[in-house]
C-alpha cells in the first residue's frame, strides 16, 4: 500500500507541473498577443494622424496643429493629445508635432512631422515614435549635389567633381573618380576607383555613414493649372514645325507620334519655354535638338506619375539623345527644374545621353529631382546641377560638376505629403515630453 501511494504522489506531482508549465506557456501566449495587438493599435494611431495632415494641405502658420483639431501646440512643442477607441474598442492615443521652415518668400513650409502613438490591449501598453517628412519647401541640395536612394556607380573613367550622398553604396570601377564630400548608407561603403574631398580632386578623404531623406515629389494641382497651353502658340519652335511634337500634334497641325503630355522635339529643333509651370508625362529630346529656357524665368517641369500617364514598367520619362541640350536661350546659367512624382510600384528612368565635350562649357545646368525613378548618364555625358534619383550610374566617361545655386534649390511649397522615414519602438514612459525614451 505504502508503495502504491509513492506512485500515485509521484503521479500527480508530474502531472501538476505539466499543468503549471502549460498555465504558464498560455500566459506568456496571452501576453504576447496582447503585445502585438497594442502595437498594432498604436500604429492605427500614427496612420490615423499622417492621413489627416496628408488630407488636411497646407496648414496654416498660425494654426499648425488644424489637421488634429487644435490650433498652436501646447508648451512643451507638442499637438494636444488626441485620444480614442478602435472598432474593436481598444484604446489608442497620439501627440503630433509639425515642423515648419520660412522660405525666402515668406511662406511656410511644413517639411517634418513626429508621431507619438500609445495603444492599450488587456492592460498592456505599447508607445511608438514616428518620424516622417514632405518635399514641400525642402532644400535637399544643400550639402550635396548627387543624392540616391539605393546607391551610386561610377563605371570607367566616369567622374562626379561635387558632394555626394546615398543610403547605398558608391561602387566605382577601378579608374572612375569621385571627387567631393561623399556620404554612404549605414553599414555601407565607397569601393573601387580614387576618392577626393575635394571637387578639383586634389585630397585624399574618407568617406562617411549617414542616412538620407527623399521624400517624393507632391505635385499639387499642376496637372490641372499649368502653363502647357503655351506650347507651340507662346511657346514656340524654331525650325521644322513638323518636327516637333505636343500632345498627340506636330507644330504644323498634322498628327504626330507623341502620345498625352509627351514633348518631343526631333533632330535639329528646338522650343523655347517662358511659362513657370509644366506638366508632362514625357519629354523626349532627338540629336541635336534642344529645349531652351526663356531669359529670367524660373521653369519647373513636373512629371506626372506612370499610374497617371498609362505607362509600363522602365519608360524613360526624360530621355535626352546625342547632342540634344536644355539650356538657356541667351548662354547664361539656366533656372528650370524636372520634379518627377515617380512611383513605388512602376520603375521608370531618365536617360541622359547628349555626348557633350567634357572639356566644353558646362551647358546641361539644371535640377532633377526624382526619389522613385533610376537615373543612368550614358556615355560622355555631362551633366552640371544637382539631381537626386533612386539609383545614379554613370556610364563610361560620365561626369557630373557641381554647378551655383543648387543649394538655393527649394522644392516647390505644395501641400505637404508625408512619408515615414523613421519608426521607432519605445519603451520608456515618457515624463516630460512625449517622444522620451524613444
Amino acid at each position: 500500500m505504502p508503495t502504491v501511494l509513492l506512485m500515485i504522489v509521484a503521479a500527480l506531482g508530474v502531472a501538476g507541473a505539466a499543468v503549471a508549465t502549460s498555465i504558464q506557456g498560455q500566459g506568456g501566449t496571452v501576453r504576447d498577443q496582447g503585445t502585438k495587438s497594442a502595437l498594432a493599435v498604436a500604429e492605427s494611431g500614427a496612420s490615423q494622424a499622417l492621413l489627416r495632415f496628408n488630407r488636411y494641405g497646407k496648414a496654416p502658420a498660425a494654426a499648425p496643429c488644424a489637421p488634429v483639431g487644435s490650433t498652436f501646440p501646447e508648451a512643451d512643442g507638442w499637438c494636444a493629445e488626441v485620444a480614442g477607441t478602435t472598432v474593436n474598442g481598444d484604446t489608442v492615443s497620439y501627440r503630433a508635432k509639425p515642423t515648419s521652415s520660412m522660405l525666402a518668400n515668406g511662406e511656410i513650409a511644413w517639411t517634418e512631422l513626429d508621431v507619438v502613438a500609445v495603444g492599450a490591449v488587456d492592460g498592456v501598453t505599447r508607445r511608438l515614435d514616428v518620424h516622417a517628412s514632405s518635399s514641400s519647401g525642402q532644400s535637399p541640395f544643400l550639402d550635396a549635389d548627387v543624392l540616391s536612394e539605393d546607391g551610386i556607380t561610377l563605371d570607367s573613367n566616369s567622374q562626379i567633381h561635387s558632394g555626394s550622398a546615398t543610403n547605398g553604396d558608391i561602387t566605382m570601377a577601378s579608374n572612375a573618380k569621385h571627387c567631393g564630400p561623399a556620404s554612404v548608407g549605414i553599414g555601407k561603403e565607397l569601393s573601387g576607383g580614387g576618392y577626393y574631398s575635394d571637387i578639383n580632386c586634389t585630397t585624399s578623404g574618407t568617406e562617411i555613414e549617414d542616412e538620407i531623406s527623399l521624400p517624393p515629389v507632391n505635385q499639387g494641382d499642376a496637372p490641372t493649372n499649368n502653363d502647357n497651353d503655351r506650347l507651340f502658340g507662346e511657346d514656340l519652335i524654331s525650325g521644322k514645325k513638323g518636327d516637333a511634337c505636343w500632345n498627340g500634334f506636330n507644330g504644323d497641325g498634322k498628327a504626330g507620334k507623341c502620345g498625352e503630355r509627351e514633348l518631343l522635339i526631333d533632330n535639329n529643333s528646338s522650343v523655347t519655354l517662358g511659362g513657370g509651370v509644366y506638366s508632362f508625362c514625357k519629354l523626349t529630346l532627338k540629336s541635336n535638338s534642344s529645349l531652351y529656357i526663356a531669359a529670367g524665368v524660373q521653369v519647373k517641369i513636373f512629371f506626372d506619375s506612370p499610374e497617371a500617364c498609362d505607362y509600363e514598367a522602365g519608360t524613360a520619362q526624360l530621355e535626352l539623345l546625342s547632342n540634344s541640350r536644355i539650356t538657356a536661350a541667351v548662354g547664361k546659367s539656366v533656372n528650370v527644374a524636372l520634379l518627377f512624382v515617380g512611383s513605388k510600384d512602376v520603375q521608370t528612368t531618365i536617360l541622359l545621353n547628349s555626348n557633350t565635350a567634357v572639356d566644353g562649357p558646362c551647358e546641361q545646368n539644371f535640377v532633377v529631382y526624382a526619389p522613385y525613378t533610376d537615373i543612368d548618364l550614358d556615355s560622355n555625358t555631362k551633366f552640371c546641377g544637382a539631381m537626386a534619383g533612386k539609383s545614379v550610374h554613370l556610364d563610361s566617361k560620365a561626369q557630373i560638376w557641381t554647378s551655383s545655386g543648387t543649394d538655393a534649390f527649394v522644392i516647390p511649397n505644395t501641400a505637404p505629403h508625408f512619408v515615414v522615414d523613421r519608426f521607432v519602438d519605445c519603451s520608456a514612459t515618457p515624463t516630460v515630453v512625449p517622444d522620451e525614451g524613444c
